[in-house]
């Protein structure tokens, strides 16, 4: 059932919406209203009931959830204009591209499992197609690397030795009742590739590899050949790698500071088996249902920005995300290279190409640019003025930022403020 659904594109204003009859009787409370994560400064929507209707406040959030659980749901989708809609897997796509975005990939997404799923058109499901990107791409690094030995347990029935420790029980039934005298049922450790973590992610990448297969509603051809490339490059990796059989079984990743990458991809892994209920067929169905999700916009925007800049900086330290300072404050990202040594700040808004960024924008910025600590992270003087550069998403500039565009648009009044559109994938 779909029409319990109320369908919008983000705005980030207050916009008069019209609801199914069946929905106007449902919902009866003056206001809905969802945190992301729970955190009540950062809300995805707020619905208004009122004598003059219903309107809807859309924030940088995009995804589904309920109104009223089971009865009534509202659906976010990323929206430019009237005639253009984000690509925002190819968003993902090319901020991952930088390898330093996986490890910056925490909170761009939140999916609520233990609540009641939501029935929707396959073409609304935007959850699986980024579980799917992030996986491979976390995968991808860690083939890279190498995959992680560990020892692990195995139960084999051994003919003629004993490695070990007998299984009473499974030598009686396989081998005594048998007449299987010389063979002997034990279970032992051993160290290789073939441990429990590497079992499950060859499970995972056999379901992605079925949802390629069977769907191309979310990518195009370039994407599609894309991602299936990243999954042949990898899948060889586990020849010698048993499958999974205890789907269900619950993985942890032990901490490894050389394989990080292996606890965000088992967790991702484990989203992408909840979604498809650890059937591969359901992978093909014209119908979906997705639990409650939200996808950060603004915090995907820093990310492809981020990925731009890495590409004209060579040097890996020329281009940070999120560094943390003193009193809390952390910014968006910092340029370290001569010539151009700034503070970005990054601003999902297209309104910023014909009208200054906002008055609490610009004090954002410029606190930044005053803290002492960054002056000396920059290597600035004292004396000096660090220089602040608001990007900002507007489809009228190139979809690659150049060194020599970062300081040539100043915002009024502020001196070393400079600001910078650039355009998005679209679909």
């Amino acid at each position: 059932m779909t029409d319990n659904i109320i369908y919008i594109t983000e705005q980030h204003v207050k916009t008069p919406i019209a609801v199914s009859t069946y929905l106007q009787e449902v919902l009866v409370e003056p206001a809905y209203q969802k945190p992301f994560y729970h955190d009540t400064d950062m809300l995805c929507f707020h619905l208004h009931n009122n004598s003059d209707g219903f309107t809807i406040d859309t924030n940088y959030f995009v995804g589904v959830d309920w109104l009223v659980p089971e009865q009534a749901a509202v659906y976010v989708e990323p929206k430019l204009n009237d005639d253009e809609q984000v690509n925002f897997l190819g968003m993902l796509l090319q901020s991952l591209e930088a390898p330093e975005n996986l490890e910056h990939l925490e909170g761009l997404f939140h999916v609520e499992y233990n609540s009641p799923w939501i029935a929707i058109p396959k073409q609304k499901d935007h959850l699986s197609p980024i579980l799917i990107v992030q996986f491979l791409k976390l995968v991808q690094g860690i083939v890279r690397k190498g995959l992680k030995k560990s020892y692990y347990r195995v139960t084999a029935n051994l003919d003629s030795r004993i490695k070990g420790k007998i299984l009473v029980g499974h030598q009686m039934k396989e081998n005594v009742l048998k007449n299987r005298l010389t063979r002997t049922v034990c279970n032992y450790q051993e160290y290789g590739f073939n441990n429990i973590e590497n079992q499950f992610l060859k499970l995972v990448l056999g379901f992605v590899s079925s949802y390629l297969n069977q769907n191309s509603l979310f990518f195009n051809k370039t994407q599609t050949e894309q991602l299936k490339n990243i999954l042949h490059y990898c899948l060889p990796s586990f020849e010698n790698v048993d499958t999974l059989k205890k789907k269900h079984e619950t993985i942890h990743a032990h901490k490894n500071a050389f394989y990080k990458e292996y606890e965000e991809a088992i967790k991702i892994g484990g989203y992408i088996l909840k979604r498809f209920s650890f059937n591969i067929n359901k992978a093909s169905q014209s119908q979906s249902s997705t639990p409650p999700f939200w996808i950060d916009m603004s915090k995907l925007f820093e990310l492809y920005v981020f990925g731009k800049l890495k590409k004209i900086f060579h040097d890996p330290w020329a281009v940070t995300y999120h560094d943390n300072f003193k009193g809390g404050k952390q910014t968006d990202i910092l340029i370290r290279a001569q010539e151009y040594k700034c503070v970005v700040d990054c601003k999902y808004k297209p309104s910023y190409e014909n009208a200054d960024p906002s008055l609490a924008d610009k004090r954002q910025l410029a606190g930044y640019t005053r803290l002492r600590s960054i002056y000396n992270k920059l290597g600035i003087p004292h004396d000096e003025l660090i220089k602040g550069l608001i990007i900002y998403s507007h489809q009228d500039w190139n979809a690659q930022i150049k060194k020599e565009e970062l300081f040539t648009k100043n915002i009024d009044e502020y001196i070393e403020f400079y600001k910078l559109g650039i355009s998005l994938p679209t679909i």
